[in-house]
């Protein structure tokens, strides 16, 4: 981690991981990003993983 980071405080910032558990009540999410990270429901937005288009007749 760059120590001399031009990191704010309230800025946004993209994390990638798995969710792990998710706390309705509370209104957080845990995520496994290494270590586990918990931030609140409505700063996270769901976003599913690239897969390449299906082809429909092999290349050969």
């Amino acid at each position: 981690m760059d120590s001399k980071s031009k990191v704010k405080r309230g800025q946004q910032i993209e994390l990638a991981g798995e969710i792990t558990r998710i706390d309705e009540e509370g209104g957080k999410v845990t995520i496994d990003m290494g270590p586990l990270v918990t931030v609140d429901i409505d700063k996270v937005r769901l976003v599913e993983k690239y897969r390449p288009p299906k082809r429909e007749k092999p290349l050969r």
